[in-house]
């Protein structure tokens, strides 16, 4: 292939997205426009940002290599935060945006106290350098499949990438720059991507395995496996800081609600187009001759199309990563700055950016030299959704759920703590975050209003 051409097309986009941050600089010198732009966000820019800001490496990357490896029922990586999100919009996002908060700590602590937030906001921290670093080691898999540089050397300058642009501007500039990926991303993966290698792979479609096309469940991915992922998936949807962040950035409860809505069904439609990717180069030769790693099946099968359309495609893959990366910097600065350390000024929200960036790119070595681009999704995902989604859930629906602060500050800490602890052994190390959920329950039931005085 002849990487110049590519070279200039991804070159272009960047500069283009950088742009967008230095000229949304001057509406993000106040804490609302940096944090929040402002409360200003209509559903049509949510739906783009929420859609931009879930398609990312876990969407793409991951759930392509397990379509590549398993079959079909890789698609509940993708399908499984769909529905999340549908279900937050219709149930969720008017209570979240009717609270007025910053972040998602700030929520929890509004409906618990402060020891609750701050152990979610460390929790969240935690969280969003796993997460950062999978976009890391995502990005850095798709441009390291098509140039020649050392692998370690796109690892840093990804990151340098990430945090600058999300330094510029906040989240007016996540926002805009998400509008534009988004469409990037529309035109490249759905419209480009996937009917182009269909074409491409059509004679060979008689050499797939007939295990690949079952569909919900098969022979790699059994029940018990598909309930772990989907639940893996699902909850961080409902519960996310960097949705959360959109949301109380909408201009009110309206717009919060149809946005999240639409981005769901729009994440459904790149998980099909993902899918037909993944299978296309489970099937063609060219990609068969140099994969390695089955996470390398979606820019290997990019590769085979002509230089000009590749350089497109690399682009909206690579927007994809940035339009996440980017929100999961903001948000992790964000809490950083008003859960931590209590000053919601923009300089220290900064100032966080950079440290969770840097941190984000040791990991992102670290598992990239002795681990897995799988290892690093299963440990933001799986500690997350086991520590933190069950306590704001109860929360929401206190009048019902009787939750207590005790409860749950426990839940929190003993359900992300045993999932953690599950994930390092192998034999059960899938099902750690069904695990966890079970243990986050526990303390929620235990220690209810009422229940303790008895």
């Amino acid at each position: 292939m002849d990487v110049t051409v590519v070279l200039i097309i991804l070159i272009c986009y960047l500069t283009g997205i950088i742009s967008i941050g230095l000229l949304t600089k001057k509406k993000s010198r106040t804490t609302d426009g940096f944090f929040l732009a402002n409360r200003s966000i209509g559903w049509k820019s949510l739906t783009a940002t929420i859609t931009a800001t879930t398609i990312g490496g876990s969407a793409t990357i991951v759930a392509g290599g397990r379509i590549y490896s398993l079959g079909l029922p890789g698609l509940w990586y993708d399908i499984g935060g769909a529905i999340g999100l549908i279900i937050l919009g219709l149930f969720l996002a008017k209570k979240i945006r009717k609270t007025s908060r910053i972040t998602l700590p700030d929520i929890t602590g509004s409906l618990y106290d402060g020891n609750v937030r701050y152990a979610s906001a460390v929790l969240i921290l935690i969280t969003e350098i796993a997460w950062i670093a999978l976009l890391i080691q995502s990005s850095s898999m798709i441009l390291s499949t098509i140039f020649p540089i050392d692998y370690i050397a796109i690892l840093l300058i990804t990151s340098i990438i990430f945090i600058t642009y999300t330094l510029i501007g906040g989240q007016y500039a996540v926002v805009y720059t998400d509008i534009i990926q988004f469409l990037i991303m529309v035109i490249g993966i759905c419209i480009l991507a996937a009917p182009l290698l269909l074409l491409k792979a059509l004679p060979y479609l008689d050499t797939l395995p007939s295990s690949h096309l079952q569909f919900p469940v098969n022979q790699n991915l059994p029940l018990l496996s598909i309930t772990s992922i989907f639940f893996m998936m699902f909850l961080p949807h409902v519960v996310g800081p960097d949705i959360y962040s959109k949301i109380l950035s909408s201009k009110n409860t309206y717009h919060a609600r149809i946005g999240t809505i639409l981005a769901g069904l729009f994440k459904i439609l790149f998980a099909f187009s993902i899918g037909v990717i993944a299978l296309a180069a489970t099937v063609l030769p060219s990609v068969q001759e140099s994969i390695t790693n089955p996470y390398q099946a979606i820019p290997l099968a990019i590769s085979t199309v002509h230089p000009f359309i590749a350089g497109i495609l690399l682009a909206a893959f690579l927007a994809t990563m940035m339009s996440t990366a980017d929100s999961c910097l903001l948000s992790a600065g964000t809490i950083l700055s008003v859960d931590i350390i209590k000053n919601n000024k923009v300089i220290t929200s900064q100032l966080g950016i950079l440290i969770i960036g840097f941190f984000a790119l040791l990991l992102a070595i670290y598992y990239s030299l002795l681990g897995t681009i799988l290892d690093t999704l299963q440990l933001a995902y799986t500690v997350f959704t086991a520590g933190l989604t069950v306590p704001v859930l109860f929360g929401f629906y206190k009048e019902k759920t009787k939750a207590t602060a005790k409860g749950a500050l426990l839940s929190l800490i003993l359900g992300g703590g045993s999932s953690l602890i599950f994930l390092q052994i192998e034999p059960i190390s899938d099902y750690a975050v069904l695990i966890g959920l079970l243990v986050s329950v526990v303390p929620l039931v235990v220690f209810r209003n009422g229940k303790e005085k008895k």
